[in-house]
């Protein structure tokens, strides 16, 4: 039970006790300043909570618009890629082909498995190449638009590129 719930019981149960014992008497003040205290800490748990809540949800709302941004500009990018009808430029190929070319390499490592939030030691290293691909073979692309691309930060994608050569 939350302390909300706790204090509207505790509340119930005097008054029902005062109700079961007869007393027509007004309630002292110091009962009153008592129920009163506790409705205040009730509002500021209860507000707390709420702070909690919103707090979640904005870090929860910046993290679907990286995912968005990256998922459009993947979209962008192998869309340019197929209105060139043939006339792609080695600079500005996609970045699924030319992750798909470095997990060639990586048996058993997926896209999915790249951008998850796992760290298992057998795909820090493919993750790793994949950004150092994409950074050698799309200068036009920042660090940070790497990184949300592969859902992470900009500065693992410049540990990455700055890493040991593959």
């Amino acid at each position: 039970m939350t302390n909300s719930q706790l204090a509207r019981q505790h509340r119930h149960y005097l008054a029902v006790r005062e109700r079961l014992a007869g007393s027509t008497a007004a309630p002292s003040r110091s009962a009153a300043i008592a129920e009163l205290e506790m409705q205040v800490v009730e509002l500021a748990t209860e507000g707390a909570a709420k702070t909690r809540r919103i707090a979640a949800l904005e870090e929860d709302l910046a993290d679907a618009e990286a995912r968005l941004l990256a998922q459009a500009q993947m979209l962008l990018s192998g869309r340019l890629a197929d209105d060139s009808d043939g006339e792609a430029n080695d600079e500005q190929s996609s970045i699924e082909e030319i992750v798909a070319a470095v997990l060639a390499d990586f048996p058993g490592v997926t896209w999915a498995d790249i951008i998850s939030v796992r760290r298992d030691r057998r795909l820090v290293k493919p993750r790793h190449a994949c950004m150092r691909a994409v950074y050698e073979k799309r200068k036009d692309l920042s660090l940070p638009r790497i990184g949300r691309i592969f859902h992470r930060d900009h500065t693992t994608v410049l540990a990455a590129v700055k890493g040991a050569a593959p």
